[in-house]
């Protein structure tokens, strides 16, 4: 299974789960310390915050329409 939630599915229930998304990204927003990812599915749309640097030049190489699977561990902790 590449997906335990699907996008739009999410809420205060679910923080502290580990979550795993697939979608495809719809808009890409850097804003210097954080980068934002709208990632959406058939149904619904959830926002990803990257914070982590690494990742961050990761996202660099990503486009809308890419498809990606996210693994969140403990989501909701920083």
């Amino acid at each position: 299974m590449y997906r335990t939630k699907n996008c739009g599915e999410l809420n205060i229930k679910n923080v502290n789960e580990t979550v795993e998304l697939a979608g495809w990204i719809q808009k890409i927003r850097n804003l210097g310390g954080m980068v934002f990812i709208d990632l959406r599915d058939e149904f619904g749309i959830t926002q990803i915050v990257i914070q982590d640097e690494d990742l961050q030049e990761q996202t660099k190489e990503l486009n809308t329409e890419t498809c990606i699977h996210i693994l969140r561990k403990n989501c909701g902790k920083k």
